[in-house]
């Protein structure tokens, strides 16, 4: 193939929602052996396999049986499902309070500043976007109602957690934070998202949440 494969191949993943199976295997291969392709290996594989996913799931074995199969690309294979399985069971799932208080405790784990952080997710309560801020201060972070409203209402999400850490200090709320909670019910109130929790933890691992506190309530009534 041509020294300019990598170009080609860029432009067909630029359209993946429009990419056939073969298409994926052919590029897979082209991309392994220097744009190189094996055409009657890709009709094998399909022949052999139902699907891609099948067949990135196979016993390098079955891999192997393929006619024409080089030993290289089904271990390229399996490394590839290997790095897929990987990045699906980092994936961040939130669908409560106590799921978001065990993600932040790792996520919020020996920080020295600050930090704010907005969990956006789908109706499976898959996070499908985080947003961090921070002002690299230790007892503060200055978000903006237009920059919460931004942020809600390019998102897409179905709903979404709040989140930020105290350092070295109690987790009980400050006017701030009721301020930002409040804004943020106004802006999911407009967008259509669910707000299900402002949550706060501190750096010995106390946790404050505002729903279970019954806080949320009282302090979304004023900005409503």
């Amino acid at each position: 193939m041509a020294a300019d494969y990598r170009e080609e191949y860029i432009r067909i993943l630029d359209e993946t929602d429009n990419l056939y199976e073969n298409e994926i295997l052919r590029i897979i291969y082209g991309n392994a052996y220097g744009g190189k392709e094996n055409p009657e290996l890709v009709a094998a594989l399909m022949e052999r396999f139902p699907s891609v996913k099948s067949l990135m799931e196979a016993d390098i074995s079955e891999l192997e049986a393929v006619n024409g199969m080089p030993a290289n690309f089904a271990l390229y294979l399996k490394t590839l499902n290997c790095i897929n399985k990987f990045i699906n069971k980092n994936e961040i799932f939130m669908t409560g309070t106590e799921q978001c208080f065990k993600v932040i405790a790792e996520r919020f784990r020996g920080k020295d500043n600050e930090y704010v952080e907005m969990y956006l997710v789908n109706k499976n309560g898959k996070v499908t976007d985080i947003k961090v801020f921070t002002s690299h201060k230790a007892n503060k972070v200055d978000i903006s109602a237009s920059e919460i409203f931004s942020v809600i209402s390019s998102s897409n999400a179905y709903g979404l957690f709040f989140a930020h850490n105290h350092v070295n200090a109690s987790v009980q709320p400050s006017f701030e934070d009721d301020d930002v909670t409040g804004k943020i019910a106004v802006a999911c109130d407009m967008c259509r998202i669910k707000f299900f929790d402002h949550c706060i933890i501190n750096s010995v691992g106390d946790k404050f949440s505002y729903v279970k506190s019954g806080r949320m309530s009282n302090v979304v009534k004023k900005y409503r």
